[in-house]
């Protein structure tokens, strides 16, 4: 279970909810936010998922103006005028007009 996210220069750290370190790795990409489940970062127009072990889940080819939030196993990015929520594999669950 993820308590919160360290950044480090190029590094990320998953801490847990007692303060322990769960793991530390090198990542170049942007860090977008992250939930108890998964960290989500950007790699120019791709979207990643990472699990506590900052191990990849998923990689998805997502224009996204924005990213909204994360929760559980599932995240929300602003693409246009359409919030859009896509589970940790890249699936889209939900659109929402959304200005």
């Amino acid at each position: 279970m993820i308590a919160r996210v360290k950044i480090d220069g190029n590094y990320l750290e998953t801490i847990d909810d007692k303060g322990r370190r769960i793991k530390r790795a090198y990542c170049k990409a942007n860090f977008l936010g992250n939930s108890s489940e998964i960290v989500v970062v950007q790699d120019g127009n791709y979207i990643e998922v990472l699990n506590a072990d900052l191990k990849r889940i998923s990689r998805s080819y997502i224009k996204a103006d924005r990213f909204l939030a994360a929760s559980g196993d599932t995240f929300s990015i602003q693409k246009g005028n359409y919030a859009e929520t896509y589970n940790a594999k890249g699936k889209r669950i939900s659109r929402n007009y959304s200005k």
